[in-house]
């Protein structure tokens, strides 16, 4: 698996997305790029991981499952 990067601005409409201040169809044209982004960088990684039972073991929520993955991969120094 190749190091998931996230800008702040992408971290930030994730948090705004997991708190449920915005989704994809009431988000601003900005928001919505972003986290459109965010969802096709997350479709990948479950494709590439074959993840689909371990979304579904975590609730099916794409975004919280890929922000956890970012979350958990190693950081560099």
């Amino acid at each position: 698996m190749k190091a998931i990067v996230l800008l702040a601005d992408k971290i930030k409409v994730i948090d705004q997305q997991l708190k449920g201040e915005i989704e994809v169809y009431s988000a601003n044209e900005e928001q919505q790029c972003l986290l459109t982004g965010v969802i096709d960088k997350a479709n990948n990684l479950l494709d590439e991981l074959d993840a689909y039972d371990e979304l579904e073991n975590e609730g099916g929520d794409l975004v919280a499952w890929f922000y956890r993955k970012y979350q958990e991969q190693p950081k560099e120094a």
